[in-house]
């Protein structure tokens, strides 16, 4: 969905106090003056900051079926018989662990009350149904694992195809809605948690059953074991949750630093730079930075091991001492004769399952808290963009004759002012339109409501005698051909490049000849795969083109719908002078055929158009023939073209 540059966070920057920390930086040569650090960054404003920290216990636990529900919905919706198969995996493991223990509890006093021999005679029976619950745990827990391995990478692809498909979906206004990109991100990071979620899911739940497991098996043989078992576990639970605030809490320290440098570390490495990064010297400097990011999140890093290791040899200790409290009341119970030597060993070992269990409750469960998060968001923002999904009518609308805006504006929501102030136009087919205006002018806004990329806030727009507002959005753009500012330099086969958005033919006739068109056909034809070649340099076997081989292509592909209108957005600003003149000299052939609306800077290509219409602060300034407007006195196109001439 995004660049690896697009996927951080951009961070608010803040000057940064004197910490008195000790950065690595590279050697400098005597008298040299070193750089000065890269400020501090801090996310201020990022939603779950401090999550875990200022949450309590009951937070955490109210937050963690949640997000275990959250998990079971998304499982359930790409694989119904891996999720009734994890399901069904671990209440059998946990069958299989009670099992384990009765048998085990069964067969103790028949080994320590009776002769060796006959001992194992009577206990064999027993002893056999232990084994055989063991090895079914575990067979259960393998094949819990084996249908998460299967369910995991199923629910990342959900998640993130849900998430991408809502974006293409989305009316154009849904970009501009304050705060849409943030939420955005947050709900691509909850996206990207999903890969581990079953898994996750799968180790805490496991956690759980074995802990109801043994403490349902200590319950029946005495009800103190239970009371015993809580004394020998709760130091654990409690020193896993203070370790996971730690490691949380170096890890929200460390967040924008680790985002910031992973952003940076695709820039220094990224071949698109690396011109500029050479030929202006800029290593050194970007070297210092780089190093002192990495040295900031180190020292973070280390400066939460000491607290860590205080934390959990604590808890070690005190766990160690109510263990030792609870052989103590095991071997006064025995000695009282109100417990049996047996039933004592039985709880020992379902006190080391249950701390077991209980351990990875704790850990998993701090996780699941942390994903429940994100998943929180990632659905919220799912409901959002559903939303803002492009849904206006179901009018389907056949290629227009005429265009008609009907007192039109737009005014975006973010906005007091509007960008396009109510205007009345009308455009026909066969006609060749030039929109000029300076920056901000209100031309790309006036190329959306033509083509119905956005609706009016005021006023209609008809294609013939249909108001876009109540047409078929899909049916429109069937008949659009556009050539934005920015176009996408798609990572496939140059073929695809051209044909993409059209159903592919059985010949590559059309692809040529669109290829013809606009200059491309030699370039192409010199690529090793021809139209095969894979147009990604960044990729084993792909090839590159320049900015003015990319426009070219970007034209082909519109001139290859054949659409009924055409918009071409400063189509040429990065070819050369043959390649311009090509592009508008096929526009020029093509035009009885369409509508064609082209926007451009170099006023010199405007002489093409059969009428220019001269935007300024949102509202047409002026309109008519190119030579009529240049020699009428007070034109702002006269005076854009008379700039241009004394450049």
């Amino acid at each position: 969905m995004t660049s690896p540059q697009d996927k951080q966070v951009a961070p608010a920057v803040e000057a940064a106090p004197d910490t008195g920390e000790t950065l690595a930086v590279p050697a400098a040569r005597a008298g040299t003056l070193l750089p000065a650090a890269p400020p501090e960054l801090d996310y201020n404003g990022r939603k779950h900051r401090r999550a875990m920290d200022d949450a309590t216990l009951w937070e955490m636990a109210r937050r963690i079926p949640t997000a275990l529900a959250q998990t079971a919905r998304l499982a359930w919706s790409v694989d119904r018989r891996m999720t009734i198969t994890i399901v069904v995996c671990q209440l059998l493991s946990g069958l299989g662990t009670a099992v384990m223990l009765s048998a085990v509890a069964d067969a103790l006093p028949k080994l320590t009350t009776a002769e060796t021999r006959q001992g194992l005679e009577q206990a064999w029976p027993a002893l056999t149904v232990a084994v055989l619950a063991m090895a079914t745990g575990a067979t259960m827990w393998i094949l819990a694992d084996w249908a998460t391995r299967r369910l995991n990478p199923k629910i990342a692809s959900a998640a993130d195809l849900t998430l991408v498909d809502l974006h293409m979906r989305a009316e154009l206004s849904a970009y501009d809605t304050e705060g849409f990109t943030d939420r955005s991100q947050a709900a691509e990071i909850g996206a990207l948690r999903a890969v581990d979620l079953a898994d996750d899911a799968k180790t805490l739940t496991n956690g759980l059953v074995q802990l109801v497991s043994a403490a349902t098996v200590l319950t029946s043989l005495h009800p103190l074991l239970l009371g015993v078992l809580l004394l020998s576990v709760i130091p654990r639970g409690l020193g896993g949750v203070i370790a996971a605030r730690i490691d949380y809490r170096v890890h929200d320290r460390t967040i924008s630093a680790r985002n910031v440098r992973g952003m940076m570390r695709w820039w220094l490495t990224t071949a698109d730079l690396a011109d500029e990064l050479r030929a202006n010297t800029m290593r050194p400097y970007l070297h210092f930075w780089y190093r002192t990011m990495c040295d900031r999140v180190e020292g973070r890093e280390l400066e939460g091991a000491r607290p860590y290791l205080l934390v959990t040899l604590l808890a070690a200790s005190l766990a160690g001492v109510f263990t030792l409290g609870m052989w103590a009341s095991l071997a006064a119970l025995v000695l009282t004769g109100a417990m049996s030597a047996a039933i004592a060993g039985t709880a020992v070992v379902a006190s080391q399952t249950a701390g077991r269990a209980l351990n990875s409750i704790v850990r998993y469960g701090a996780v699941m808290f942390h994903h429940g998060l994100y998943l929180s968001d990632y659905y919220a923002f799912v409901d959002e963009v559903r939303s803002m999904a492009t849904a206006r009518g179901t009018t389907q609308v056949k290629a227009p004759q005429q265009i008609s805006l009907q007192h039109a504006g737009f005014t975006y929501t973010s906005k007091d002012t509007p960008a396009l102030h109510p205007i009345t136009l009308t455009l026909n087919r066969g006609e060749v339109v030039a929109l000029v205006g300076e920056n901000g002018a209100g031309k790309s806004t006036l190329i959306r409501l033509l083509t119905g990329l956005t609706t009016a806030t005021e006023g209609a727009v008809l294609w013939d005698d249909t108001d876009l507002a109540t047409a078929d959005a899909e049916s429109v753009w069937r008949h659009v051909g556009l050539v934005p500012q920015k176009n996408g330099h798609w990572p496939l086969a140059a073929r695809e490049n051209i044909t993409l958005g059209q159903p592919r033919e059985h010949n590559d006739d059309r692809v040529w000849a669109a290829a013809e068109q606009v200059g491309m056909a030699d370039a192409l034809r010199a690529l090793p795969g021809r139209l095969d070649t894979l147009l990604a340099r960044s990729v084993w076997g792909g090839h590159e083109l320049s900015g003015g081989q990319w426009q070219r292509l970007a034209c082909g592909r519109a001139m290859y719908r054949e659409p009924a209108v055409l918009v071409l957005d400063e189509p040429t600003s990065e070819m050369d002078a043959r390649g311009e003149h090509q592009i508008f000299r096929e526009l020029r052939a093509m035009a009885p055929g369409r509508i064609t609306i082209v926007v451009t800077h170099r006023l010199d290509n405007v002489k093409m158009a059969d009428r220019v219409i001269v935007l300024d602060g949102g509202r047409i300034r002026e309109q008519g023939r190119f030579e009529d407007l240049i020699a009428t006195e007070g034109s702002l196109l006269g005076e854009l073209h008379a700039l241009s001439q004394d450049r």
